[in-house]
């Protein structure tokens, strides 16, 4: 994903979770989540493009490369909101066999930062104020930032598949530059703070235009509101790990409903792309798909991950 479509699905999840319904128990760490959140969104568009402007581990920490081999594999399953759950077991590929990249690593990556943004709070409440080796605010924000960065990624259907499609016509890096691009065109951002505009509530300000009702990021918004926030990682998932395992699974299989197998860079163009034959989803299905769910997934985990830290520290 481009720099500002990463920012703007930090900033919906946070939305998300502030305007879901929760548990009385789960509702005051949302608060406090939110609360703290909203202090250091000014950091939203440089900490959650740190990994790609910075990190720079695009080729393993940014993927989890699947290709379909013979035989069958175990998928496991996500939330039961999820749209990725109920298009991917529509998939051909849906139970068959798959290999993995060895030199790939994305789960692990977000469960590492997982566990490092509770250590730096566990840190931090431990230390005495002005202790030299306590960790700032600032610095657990960009870990923050940094965690949705690897999560939204999982969910990008391109990011788990082994052909390369920011190769050939870079089918890949269109359908991320149509997501970057509805940003820019509905959301006021300060070019030279690089910080979105805010409206009274504390998130991005809208910029009303015609052509709004029409585009991805309008449907994402439909579809999470006739949606229930589900704090729960899906049956058989225990822990980040897992679930952003399964993300990639699912990813892969939208990856081939979208690009049907049978095509590579090679054959897939900037013209058909859209139309293929056997093709299974549309680029606004996959995008829907990938852009709701990756928002409700960064709001599951960035909970999870903040309750367990007040769990220990309260």
């Amino acid at each position: 994903m481009k720099q500002y479509t990463h920012a703007w699905l930090a900033f919906k999840a946070i939305e998300r979770l502030e305007k879901s319904g929760h548990s009385e128990v789960n509702q005051k760490y949302v608060d406090k989540l939110v609360a703290w959140f909203k202090h250091y969104r000014d950091d939203v568009i440089q900490g959650a493009w740190y990994p790609d402007a910075v990190i720079k581990d695009m080729a393993s920490s940014h993927v989890l490369k699947f290709t379909p081999v013979p035989g069958t594999c175990e998928f496991r399953k996500l939330p039961t909101s999820h749209l990725m759950f109920s298009l991917g077991q529509e998939s051909d590929l849906f139970g068959k066999g798959f290999s993995i990249d060895k030199n790939t690593n994305l789960p692990d990556r977000c469960e590492a930062l997982a566990h490092a943004l509770i250590d730096n709070l566990k840190m931090q409440k431990r230390e005495v104020k002005g202790s030299p080796v306590t960790p700032t605010n600032n610095h657990i924000a960009v870990l923050m930032f940094m965690l949705s960065h690897y999560i939204a990624d999982a969910h990008v259907p391109f990011h788990c598949d082994s052909r390369s499609f920011s190769a050939g016509a870079n089918i890949h890096g269109r359908a991320e530059g149509a997501w970057d691009k509805e940003v820019k065109k509905y959301y006021e951002i300060d070019r030279k703070k690089e910080r979105f505009v805010y409206n009274p509530a504390g998130f991005p300000l809208f910029k009303d235009h015609p052509s709004y009702a029409a585009s991805i990021l309008n449907k994402v918004e439909l579809e999470l509101t006739g949606r229930k926030f589900q704090i729960g990682w899906g049956e058989g998932n225990n822990n980040t790990w897992d679930f952003m395992a399964t993300v990639c699974q699912y990813s892969y299989l939208l990856s081939h409903e979208l690009i049907p197998p049978g095509f590579d860079e090679n054959t897939v163009t900037k013209e058909n792309w859209n139309s293929l034959q056997n093709q299974k989803i549309n680029f606004e299905q996959y995008s829907v798909a990938a852009l709701s769910d990756a928002i409700d997934s960064i709001a599951r985990v960035w909970l999870r991950v903040w309750r367990k830290y007040l769990k220990w520290a309260l």
